[in-house]
């Protein structure tokens, strides 16, 4: 489905009422100061940039849905003993009423080095993209973002300690939450995921991805445990490359 996107530019200093706010970290906890930050709407961008202390606000009218994230910054290599390549950071938000919603730190997550993902003529592909995640994928299949070239996958797993708080799944159980490269790529098939894992064997659970436009999650996507990995089930899997949080549905008392 086509849409206009309109982009604004919303640089604050002081908290507005309602909207959004929170800190801006990196993945060691340390406040990102004077970086740029984005609060995205179906429609609408605002672009912002946090305080020396890290911290951001928008000043948003309610009921949406929002995410607030940033660009993937690819500059540096994990190799360099420079600063760490880093992924877009995610932290979806539901604006039901006229107040701040205050959500807290946002992690930018690190990157891994990323694995090289061969011509189409190799379709489909089984690529270890980092921290114990494999994606099965079709090179032919899989579009960039406008204006990005895809040239290796990666995945890097959050800390426990980092994962957020998902109001939209309700009592489901938070698994793992993994950052995936080239950010914001769609698939015209499914992606095949498998992440390693201590549940039980049988064990049901759910892959879903964050939609980098406004924060939705997608349908989930069925899956379960077996030796050592959570698997999506045969024909079954993601179409976009966002973060993707792999969940336990609520067990029944």
């Amino acid at each position: 489905m086509l849409f206009a996107l309109v982009v604004a530019v919303a640089i604050q200093t002081a908290t507005p009422a309602p909207g959004v706010t929170g800190v801006l970290k990196d993945e060691a906890g340390r406040p990102l100061a004077r970086a740029k930050v984005l609060a995205c709407m179906t429609r609408v961008c605002l672009i912002g940039e946090t305080g020396a202390d890290g911290r951001f606000s928008f000043s948003i009218d309610p009921p949406v849905d929002v995410v607030i994230k940033t660009e993937p910054d690819l500059a540096a290599s994990p190799r360099s003993g420079a600063s760490p390549r880093r992924g877009a950071a995610m932290m979806p938000v539901r604006l039901a009423e006229r107040r701040v919603i205050d959500v807290g730190p946002v992690y930018v997550p690190n990157l891994p080095a990323g694995r090289p993902f061969g011509p189409g003529t190799g379709d489909p592909q089984t690529v270890q993209a980092g921290d114990g995640l494999q994606l099965t994928l079709s090179r032919k299949a899989l579009k960039p973002r406008p204006g990005d070239v895809i040239l290796e996958l990666a995945a890097r797993r959050l800390p426990a300690a980092r994962v957020p708080k998902y109001a939209a799944l309700g009592g489901e159980e938070v698994i793992a939450v993994y950052a995936l490269h080239p950010f914001a790529a769609a698939s015209a098939t499914p992606i095949a995921v498998r992440a390693t894992s201590s549940l039980p064997d049988g064990t049901r659970v759910n892959f879903r991805t964050i939609n980098e436009i406004d924060g939705t999650f997608s349908a989930p996507v069925p899956g379960q445990a077996a030796r050592g990995y959570l698997a999506t089930d045969p024909g079954a899997g993601i179409t976009e490359l966002t973060w993707l949080v792999i969940s336990r549905p609520a067990r029944s008392r």
